[in-house]
């Protein structure tokens, strides 16, 4: 099983928090970690309208980590503040390069338990929203 690093990023970025903290704690004993960026930010949401003119949606905040794993660099972002999801995510993000064979192997079976997770919940939710109706009455 392997997975590209876009794939981990979009599980990470969507995964459970306490999920994504328990994976980065481990990886953080074994490793030294530095903090090059940990912020806020505003990022605008941009868009095309019918005459292919892009516009500004709006703005979306989010959290941006950076960190030096052993050198590596790890990158996450994530929606809203969660100072602690976007660090523990970068450092997995940093270690892809620095894992050996089994604990990659380790990392992306966890990794998977996490999408499996959140794809569940993604369809509990459907299923919640499949069963509302809405009637309309036309009013002559």
């Amino acid at each position: 099983m392997n997975l590209k690093r876009e794939e981990c990023f979009e599980i990470i970025s969507t995964g459970d928090k306490e999920d994504i903290i328990k994976i980065g704690k481990v990886i953080e004993k074994k490793h030294i970690i530095t903090v090059v960026r940990l912020e806020n930010i505003l990022l605008p949401i941009k868009a095309l309208d019918v005459k292919n003119v892009e516009f500004c949606l709006g703005d979306v905040f989010a959290t941006e980590c950076k960190v030096s794993v052993d050198g590596s660099e790890g990158y996450m972002l994530v929606i809203g503040d969660d100072k602690d999801k976007a660090y523990y995510g970068a450092i997995i993000d940093g270690s892809f390069e620095l894992l050996s064979e089994s604990e990659k192997r380790w990392l992306f079976h966890e990794l998977i338990k996490i999408k499996h997770k959140s794809m569940r919940k993604i369809a509990e939710e459907m299923a919640k929203i499949s069963n509302t109706k809405v009637e309309y009455e036309i009013i002559d």
